[in-house]
């Protein structure tokens, strides 16, 4: 078996940010690339935000620091839902692609959220 040198890649928050980040891309590449190329940079660089603050502040031996990079990768979940509404405003992306994006958004926040709080009473 695999040695893990990096603890994050343990963590099914980050396994499950990643799927979300692939997923999505998928979506900015074949939607909103083609017609809004500021939107799609904006959503990528908010997905690549999410999921790189789990593993920047899993470096640090600090819970309370590592909460903080928790908390910066739940606000780049909101920015990544709130990119997707736009391209839903625009017409760029179907209701459902958007409400799907929406629904996973919001599980991950949840997992974000909890793994924070867990941190947080240690």
């Amino acid at each position: 078996m695999k040695e893990v040198r990096f603890r994050f890649k343990n963590f099914k928050v980050y396994q499950d940010a990643k799927k979300f980040c692939k997923y999505c891309r998928g979506i900015v590449e074949k939607y909103i690339e083609p017609k809004d190329k500021d939107l799609a940079s904006q959503i990528r660089r908010a997905l690549h935000s999410l999921v790189l603050n789990i593993a920047e502040g899993s470096a640090d031996n600090s819970d309370i620091e590592f909460a903080r990079f928790l908390g910066i990768s739940i606000r780049s979940t909101y920015e990544t839902v709130a990119g997707f509404d736009l391209a839903l405003l625009y017409e760029l992306i179907s209701e459902e692609i958007d409400e799907k994006i929406e629904a996973d958004g919001h599980e991950l926040v949840k997992q974000l959220s909890a793994f924070r709080n867990s941190l947080k009473s240690n």
